[in-house]
């Protein structure tokens, strides 16, 4: 049957349908949250067989799905790089470990230790598509304010010896920081790392005042940042003789102070509120600093845990135990205790560790209940249903904990068996993850760059700043997400201060100089080792005799890659740092 109506109306009728379904298609993008802990091993988590009481992430994965086999860069700035680009890290400047503030920078590309400003980050295609851009947390990707603090430049002029500092590095340094790479509002740390308690200097004398901030160690926006203690804690704070943290002198008192983990959530709250008024979707990258060093956290959570990790050994086995019973990790497949028992450990070292595994466990479950705090505030406004949460972290936990916090796997942070590069990963999206669901898909943390933009509709540009911009690294990952099944990519590549890995398949692993370069640099020859992480994912039968074709096969794609990323062989890198040095 004919319309009757006549052909203007009718234009103007799929003209407001056209609109409307702009509106609708805007509107029904998801919020996006991005968690990322700081030196979280891979059986932290309650979710993921630990002891640590983690109730939010446990309901998270609950209502979500967890991959068991999810890898980061093992070290800070290289995996926030290659989250935040979607490319490995060499090709963005954070090669072998480099870490972004100055100290590290060279002028070789692979180790520039700053986001290059031709290559997109998340937030700014996120930015651009309309989304609200939020972040709080520890940046450690470079830049500074140089531009607006002129003072600075002296402290730069000390970190690069024999360099000129022109105002192209100026402008360059000014636009690698997260305002003007797309994020809307910030709050945070540039750096890697600062004490978590922050006091009024007039109760405790040389402690990190929350008024003064000296060396600006806080922003908002690019500003220096107000910080007001307003809450009272008891304070424990572990510190050694000689070591880079000393005494925190609020340590053992009971006072106001204001304490990084919550300090960080207020702002992620307060800017999601924001964004929820303005009727505007959101992306939310959230990356604490916690448990990273220095180990500080409330008097009352530290003392629930001292009990706990009296006998490591027992922790050892029950979290492997309850790995296996939770369906992340195979029955039967074997993995290297630390620990032969309680009596395995000095006295002395056994109350360190206790000190500090202690402290570790109260700061996680601290980012629990401020993880908690983001996803109650979420529902509360009504926009959870429309959420996609992903949470893991940015390496294993450190090594000054004995990989203990990484079992069953070997490794800490900085080095790359699974210990110090397999994390635990939680997302959820209601209605699109289902419950309860683990994983046995392989990822990668540049995945989740991906994924980001195909959730939101956003797609990848081929020129950016005048630059065409690089094919990514990263895979979406949401076929998985939405419960299909996905191949493993061919390769997965790692490399940390002359040490180099290649994952083939998901499967076979190939280590070359593994282990701190103090140690491998005295050995004669080149150590490889080969692993079959499908029947041995805890690496306790090192293959590289068994299959040397595989290992020369291996050993090839990762020199080739190395090439092609600028790597440097390590010993020349050194040559290099310490001629600069002179």
């Amino acid at each position: 049957m004919r319309s009757s109506l006549p052909l203007a109306s009718l234009m103007t009728i799929c003209t407001a349908l056209s609109v409307f379904a702009k509106e609708k298609e805007v509107v029904s993008r998801p919020n996006i949250i991005i968690v990322l802990a700081d030196d979280t091993g891979y059986s932290d988590l309650g979710c993921y067989g630990g002891e640590i009481d983690t109730p939010n992430l446990d309901a998270l994965a609950a209502s979500g799905l967890r991959f068991r086999q999810f890898y980061n860069n093992g070290r800070c700035s290289p995996s926030r790089a290659s989250l935040l680009t979607g490319l490995q890290s060499a090709k963005v400047g954070f090669g072998a470990g480099t870490l972004g503030n100055w100290r590290s920078a060279l002028q070789e590309p692979a180790y520039r230790a700053r986001l290059p400003y031709d290559v997109p980050l998340l937030p700014e295609l996120l930015q651009e598509a309309g989304y609200r851009t939020l972040m709080a947390g520890k940046w450690h990707l470079g830049g500074s304010l140089m531009k607006e603090q002129p003072d600075l430049k002296t402290r730069w002029k000390n970190n690069h010896p024999g360099l000129e500092l022109t105002d192209e590095e100026i402008e360059a340094d000014f636009n690698a920081l997260p305002i003007q790479r797309g994020f809307d509002r910030f709050f945070g740390i540039y750096d890697g790392e600062t004490h978590q308690f922050l006091v009024p200097a007039v109760d405790f004398p040389g402690a990190p005042s929350a008024t003064t901030l000296e060396n600006n160690i806080y922003h908002e926006g690019n500003k220096s940042a107000v910080i007001q203690a307003v809450r009272n804690y008891a304070m424990r704070c572990f510190s050694e003789k000689g070591k880079r943290y000393p005494f925190h002198p609020a340590d053992g008192h009971t006072g106001t102070a204001w304490f990084a983990s919550d300090g960080k959530t207020d702002k992620a709250i307060e800017m999601v509120g924001e964004a929820l008024a303005a009727g505007e979707p959101f992306f939310l990258y959230l990356s604490f600093q916690s448990p990273h060093s220095p180990l500080q956290a409330p008097q009352e959570l530290v003392d629930k845990y001292t009990e706990r990790y009296r006998d490591p050994a027992a922790i050892e086995r029950e979290r492997v135990r309850r790995l296996v019973e939770q369906g992340l990790f195979p029955e039967g497949a074997g993995f290297e205790p630390t620990f032969s028992g309680s009596g395995g450990v000095p006295e002395a070292e056994r109350a360190r560790l206790l000190q500090m595994s202690a402290i570790h466990a109260a700061m996680t479950e601290n980012m629990d209940m401020n993880i908690g705090r983001v996803v109650e505030a979420v529902k509360e406004a009504g926009a959870w249903e429309n959420t996609l949460f992903v949470f893991l972290s940015d390496n294993g936990a450190a090594a000054h904990l004995p990989h203990l916090f990484n079992k069953p796997y070997r490794g800490a942070k900085a080095l790359l068996w699974e210990g110090g590069t397999r994390t635990p990963c939680i997302a959820t999206w209601p209605g699109r993850i289902a419950p309860g669901t683990i994983t046995g898909a392989v990822g990668w943390i540049g995945d989740l760059f991906t994924t980001s933009l195909e959730a939101a509709g956003v797609s990848y540009p081929e020129n950016f700043r005048g630059r065409k911009t690089s094919p990514l690294d990263g895979r979406s990952l949401l076929p998985v997400l939405q419960g299909e099944s996905m191949p493993p990519p061919e390769y997965l590549f790692f490399n940390d201060q002359g040490q180099q890995g290649v994952i083939q398949n998901g499967r076979w692993k190939l280590l070359i100089e593994p282990g701190w370069y103090a140690h491998t640099s005295k050995k004669t020859g080149i150590v490889y080792e080969l692993y079959d992480l499908e029947n041995d994912p805890a690496e306790t039968k090192e293959l590289a005799s068994e299959y040397p074709e595989l290992v020369r096969e291996l050993a090839k794609v990762s020199e080739e890659w190395q090439k092609t990323s600028g790597i440097l062989d390590y010993g020349r890198l050194l040559k290099i740092r310490s001629d600069l040095s002179r």
